[in-house]
């Protein structure tokens, strides 16, 4: 068992701040996976973990070198495109969930239209059903 200490801070000029960070998410193994998605590719498959069993990811982010609207990616064979204009961290099963209701994620597909290439970065935790 690993614990994946996370913190996300926010803090609003002239409103609120905050620092969430609990729990600690507790998993069984994780996954890390980097992939150059070069300028103008279409549904570059990355591979990010084997687990199918459902819950098993508890965590999960998606991180870039480069953020644009124009860079996108496709969760397994569910044809909703998710915009990576900033890092994703799901932390949770429910929140997992959102990428892929029927299954844990197990592919990425990126699409790139920027006119560079731009390196992602996918971490997974998991536990084994």
């Amino acid at each position: 068992m690993v614990n994946i200490n996370w913190q996300f801070q926010a803090a609003i000029p002239g409103g609120p701040s905050f620092v969430v960070n609990q729990p600690a998410t507790q998993v069984d193994a994780y996954d890390v996976v980097t992939a150059k998605i070069a300028a103008g590719a279409t549904g570059v498959a990355v591979p990010i973990q084997p687990s199918s069993g459902s819950g098993s990811v508890v965590f999960l982010v998606v991180s870039a070198t480069q953020y644009d609207t124009t860079l996108t990616y496709t969760v397994d064979k569910v044809k909703d495109t998710r915009v990576l204009d900033g890092p994703h961290l799901l932390v949770g099963s429910g929140a997992v969930a959102l990428l892929n209701s029927s299954a844990p994620p197990q592919t990425l597909a990126f699409s790139n239209a920027t006119a560079k290439d731009i390196n992602v970065q996918v971490v997974v935790g998991r536990k084994i059903p």
